[in-house]
């Protein structure tokens, strides 16, 4: 079922673009900024509290609802579970933005590219730094890599690990998980983070740990794997925990494993080609993740 699940949501994701508009997660900072002032006179409240409360609601009741689904009709279960999954791998297709970036260039459509390229760049996190596409070409062809890679697994691969373990309320736990960390971020900044923020990383640490793992390792195996494990074995994974990075450590680990399975690591990317390789390694490391999965699904050992 988990797979039948997950090859249909993916359907959906890939040609139905016109339910981009039905998966919206606008409503997530709101009702964190509302359950927020709810608990802010209440000090033993706040931090990872709050978080238990703000994220325990939604998944909470999406756990239940698929319980007496499944106790009513198996199909309404199943049901069930691709509506969620799909909403919670939308509303943007991240994928499909950046191809449509490559194509507008092809297309010599400068327009559109520039408009594009803003749309992917004001979605990186916040990020000062980067929150306006840079004019060289090299550097932007690395950052758009490097967002291509942490994506897929973000966006992708790390939702759909939670939905194979725990199901439909595995896939939005994750994915508000990373939308409340963004909220924060936005809101309050990474440098200096509150409680709260304090502890939705720890929950996006704890919770990305074996999955973006799992996705650098589907790097190296749909990439270069001699180049790839060269940059595992000699970087140390408990990577600078510096107060001044606050890249969260799967971003770093991904973003690592992946371009040295492009070999981008001792020759970075230079231009458009090499975003396009990048897109065509994640395109695989999806494949390969549905290949693993239906040979469990035969093997019995997934549902």
């Amino acid at each position: 079922m988990s797979l039948l699940a997950i090859l249909i949501s993916l359907i959906f994701e890939r040609f139905l673009p016109p339910l981009h508009r039905l998966r919206s997660l606008a409503w997530i900072g709101p009702y964190h900024q509302w359950m927020c002032a709810r608990l802010a006179d209440h000090p033993r409240w706040q931090g990872v509290p709050c978080l238990l409360v703000i994220v325990l609601l939604p998944v909470g009741g999406i756990g239940l609802a698929q319980y007496l689904l499944n106790d009513l009709l198996l199909f309404f279960g199943f049901v069930f579970s691709i509506l969620v999954l799909t909403y919670s791998l939308g509303p943007k297709d991240r994928h499909y933005r950046v191809q449509q970036y490559l194509d507008a260039e092809d297309n010599g459509d400068t327009d559109s590219a520039q408009r594009l390229l803003e749309d992917i760049f004001a979605d990186q996190e916040c990020a000062a730094e980067h929150s306006t596409p840079p004019e060289e070409a090299a550097t932007r062809a690395r950052l758009l890599s490097e967002y291509v890679l942490v994506q897929t697994h973000e966006q992708l691969l790390a939702i759909l690990f939670w939905f194979v373990v725990l199901g439909p309320m595995g896939a939005m736990l994750y994915r508000l998980t990373v939308e409340l960390m963004r909220a924060e971020c936005c809101t309050r900044g990474c440098n200096e983070p509150s409680e709260f923020q304090a502890a939705i990383q720890r929950l996006h640490y704890l919770l990305a740990w074996i999955p973006s793992r799992l996705t650098a390792l589907s790097y190296a195996v749909m990439g270069s794997f001699v180049h790839a494990m060269h940059a595992w074995q000699n970087t140390p994974l408990e990577e600078t925990d510096s107060h001044k990075d606050t890249t969260p450590p799967s971003h770093r680990l991904l973003v690592r494993i992946g371009l040295a399975s492009l070999q981008f690591d001792h020759q970075p990317p230079q231009d458009n080609e090499a975003v396009r390789e990048t897109l065509g390694l994640c395109g695989r490391s999806l494949v390969a993740w549905v290949t693993i999965l239906a040979l469990m699904t035969l093997a019995g050992w997934a549902s």
